[in-house]
């Protein structure tokens, strides 16, 4: 298109040039066809980056002339001359037209490199050729080409822009320079010799280059592949330079029938310069998956590296290639893929590294990816967490290891390439101060070691390197906002030792937080009462892990801090920022101080089973006033009911099922009630199907509405399924019930509020026993949900409640919420929240 677009306006410009054409001119005849390259194993001729332009016209009233950048410019069409009178300016013009296709030559660029590519500029610092004898500076003059087999002379002059064999033009040194650089860096020939002739003086001396041209590929064959396709071993082995002409290109020389005031003749649109890549016909290809014979570009060897480091690189660190290739152009490739041969633990007791031989699950004689290693590692550290990755200093380990191909030649003309690893650099080791090395162990004591740096090679050995877990220490700071305390900013603590033996591993947990005087809140007409609740809060625990014998936790908290049962409601960080915002932290609190025990047994990783002993004291607790809120604090205070006060002892029984929680994820919280699970939600719910179940039973005593104690015993059944549809869409399902005898006020159940019943008042409805389904579907970052629930009061069930609404999906855990009611208290109003926690 852009040469016809040149075409189109060099005729546009040549018409207003000229007059009018005769009415009685004849139309010119069609453009001759290109004629199409013979189908035989040598390639195709490439047409001259000099071509004449010749007359077409039988009349002989017409010339045309050519500038020196290739353009062509008519004669002037008023002015015929005779046949005799052309043949003599040829003939006197000849000298001139090689002048002129010389000065084309050197404005040609003398490299072969892309222009992307980045080096030294080698233009300036090597000379041209130059041979002295006896004092004569003989400067060869004229190049021959030697041991061409499958390309012929005329060709590779044509590429590499070198007069032809019978061109009596003489050559300058840069212009031989030029040559031998084009034909070196053409990627057709293995070996490129020059050699100097000298004739006797007046004639010049003579350049010899003997060439070699690169292996001709007819066929290919690729075995030994087991996890690769063939596809990915042809198409790096065959690939052609990023700038490589496509085969939709066409570099040839440009053809078409002028007429220029009712003369006619052709026109032909040439590079004055070499092509920087040799034509497609000559090297061998891949063209619509298909085989292309022809030089393979670079050689076989440079392909097969070029082809063993893509394998390198995309995590095949043991591959290697071999292969041959005989006279008539066949090559068959072997691939080995790279097997292991073993795999050794460094950084452990024998004992230990057995058991991380099994966990990492590489058997000898199986195919060695990076990724397959670092997955192991992985696992490594979920199913053995006192181990951790341990780093090495050395650099060279962690890479693919580096090899070549070498090439070997047979008498029958065959031949044979293998791979050879080459050896590892040894680390150079500096000399440091002392400082500096007892500053970098400080430093890098706490520093996290990622699972690729600790997994070495050594020949076809790999080698883990571990060490025992560090211990672990953690500060997370606690959003703590509620309407009963006002702000109180506080932090939690763990502090996790592990044992290098996997015996036993400790932990202790705290947690502080101190409610801060703000904003002048009291309880009206209760100064005590105004202190009681400003008191600090504190917890405190320790916990053994033990897991010879599927203990995951056995240990005891004491306390005496603001809590709440409403965690399955609605998380920490939603609570008091509603709570600081609009006076709605939709949670209700009380002051607990006692003591629990527990013990959780873990005998497989989706099981957990645990029982607990508290013993536990209550105390109500009331709204501030005024309301401490950005907004809203106009407002009444939030209802916050007064709790069943007293002693109360009670045992929980536990069991929990999660179907994908990882072996690692701990077990427990600082902050535990019968309503939630001990397993840590982790991992990518959304996208992988998942069953989480938590049942719990409480049987204690306490102060009764009479002021006995009394027994009670509370149920809870709590499941969560998630079943994805698509990459971006799923269905979330959901049935909670719980429900008991003779409950204290703080232990009975009530829906209304955000995840317990959306759309209605913040525990709308209360009762000893509640029902609870909720049902979601989501696609991309929308999604629908409809919650239905029912409690049950005085030996009778309230009518079932139906709330509905929609959600914005802003990632895996924040949604933008609005719900609305449809019983007959509904509004066109919806409820809606912005929640950063997901707790079902």
């Amino acid at each position: 298109m852009n040469r016809l677009a040149l075409i189109l306006c060099f005729l546009a410009t040549t018409a207003l040039a000229q007059p009018a054409p005769p009415a009685a001119a004849s139309s010119p005849p069609p453009a001759p066809p290109a004629s199409a390259a013979p189908e035989e194993t040598r390639p195709a001729n490439t047409p001259s980056v000099s071509t004449p332009v010749t007359p077409d016209d039988t009349r002989g009233t017409q010339t045309q002339g050519r500038r020196e950048d290739g353009s062509v410019t008519p004669d002037d069409a008023r002015s015929a001359q005779p046949q005799g009178r052309r043949e003599d300016d040829a003939a006197t013009a000849a000298p001139t037209r090689a002048e002129s296709h010389k000065a084309q030559r050197s404005a040609c660029p003398d490299d072969f490199e892309d222009a992307g590519e980045e080096g030294p500029d080698d233009s300036g610092v090597l000379s041209p050729l130059q041979l002295t004898v006896d004092g004569r500076l003989l400067t060869p003059g004229r190049i021959e080409l030697h041991g061409l087999r499958w390309l012929t002379e005329a060709q590779v002059r044509t590429y590499i822009g070198a007069p032809p064999a019978d061109s009596q033009v003489l050559l300058s040194g840069r212009e031989v320079h030029q040559l031998l650089r084009r034909l070196a860096r053409s990627g057709l020939f293995a070996r490129v010799e020059p050699r100097v002739r000298v004739a006797e003086a007046p004639q010049p001396a003579v350049l010899e280059v003997h060439l070699e041209e690169n292996p001709v590929v007819t066929a290919v064959e690729v075995e030994g592949l087991q996890d690769l396709q063939s596809s990915e071993i042809l198409d790096e082995l065959l690939r052609l330079p990023h700038r490589f002409p496509t085969e939709d290109e066409d570099d040839e020389s440009f053809t078409a029938t002028l007429r220029v005031d009712s003369r006619r003749g052709t026109l032909s649109i040439v590079r004055p310069c070499p092509p920087r890549y040799p034509p497609r016909d000559w090297v061998a290809r891949l063209e619509r998956d298909t085989l292309r014979p022809g030089i393979l570009l670079g050689g076989v060897a440079h392909g097969l590296e070029r082809t063993l480091k893509r394998l390198r690189d995309d995590g095949y660190m043991l591959a290697s290639l071999s292969a041959v290739w005989s006279p008539d152009g066949k090559l068959v490739v072997t691939v080995d893929e790279g097997r292991l041969e073993a795999v050794e633990v460094r950084g452990v007791d024998a004992d230990i590294a057995a058991r991380v031989q099994d966990a990492l699950d590489l058997k000898p004689g199986t195919v060695f990816l990076r990724s397959d290693a670092r997955r192991a590692v992985q696992r490594l550290e979920s199913r053995l967490p006192f181990l951790e990755p341990a780093d090495v200093d050395d650099d060279e380990g962690t890479r693919p290891p580096r090899a070549r191909i070498i090439e070997t030649r047979e008498p029958d003309g065959t031949r044979a390439y293998h791979t050879q690893e080459l050896p590892r650099e040894k680390p150079r080791h500096r000399e440091r101060v002392e400082f500096e090395v007892n500053w970098k162990q400080f430093a890098d004591w706490w520093d996290d070691v990622s699972a690729s740096e600790s997994i070495t090679l050594e020949g076809k050995k790999l080698v883990v390197h571990l060490r025992p877990r560090r211990p672990d220490f953690d500060v997370d700071l606690l959003p703590m906002h509620t309407q009963v305390t006002g702000f109180s900013p506080g932090l939690a603590g763990r502090l996790r030792l592990w044992d290098a033996k996997d015996r036993a591993h400790a932990t202790v947990d705290a947690a502080l937080t101190i409610p801060l005087r703000w904003g002048g809140q009291s309880l009206p007409d209760d100064p005590e009462g105004t202190r009681r609740q400003r008191r600090v809060n504190m917890l405190g625990g320790a916990k053994l892990q033990v897991p010879k014998v599927g203990l995951a936790e056995l240990g005891a908290q004491v306390y005496d801090f603001t809590d709440t049962l409403d965690r399955w409601r609605m998380g920490d960080i939603d609570s008091s920022l509603y709570s600081a915002l609009i006076n709605r932290p939709d949670r209700e609190y009380f002051r607990r101080k006692g003591l629990t025990a527990f013990a959780t047994w873990r005998w497989a990783e989706d099981f957990l089973a645990g029982v607990e002993y508290r013993t536990d004291r209550y105390e109500s607790m009331r709204s501030f006033t005024p309301p401490f809120s950005l907004f809203r604090n106009d407002s009444a205070p939030f209802t916050n009911s007064p709790v069943t006060e007293g002693r109360f002892d009670s045992v929980v029984v536990r069991m929990e099922y999660a179907s994908n929680v990882p072996a690692a994820a701990s077990v427990g919280s600082l902050f535990r009630t019968p309503e939630t699970s001990l397993f840590d939600r982790e991992g990518d719910w959304e996208r992988r199907a998942s069953l989480r179940g938590l049942l719990t039973l409480e049987v204690g005593t306490g102060p009764g509405s009479e002021g006995a104690d009394t027994r009670f015993w509370k149920l809870v059944s709590d499941i969560a399924l998630e079943v994805p549809t698509g990459w971006d869409s799923g269905v979330s399902l959901r049935v909670r019930s719980a429900g008991g005898s003779r409950l204290p006020e703080q232990k009975r159940e009530a829906l209304g509020g955000w995840t317990a019943l959306r759309g209605y008042g913040f525990k709308e409805y209360r009762g000893d026993v509640s029902v609870l389904t909720t049902a979601e579907y989501r696609w991309s970052a929308l999604g629908v949900f409809a919650d239905l629930g029912t409690v049950r009061t005085d030996a009778a069930w309230t009518d079932a409640r139906l709330g509905l609404g929609a959600s914005l999906l802003l990632g895996d855990s924040v949604r933008f919420d609005v719900a609305w009611r449809t019983d007959e208290r509904a509004t066109a109003t919806p409820e809606a929240r912005l929640l950063f926690q997901r707790t079902f």
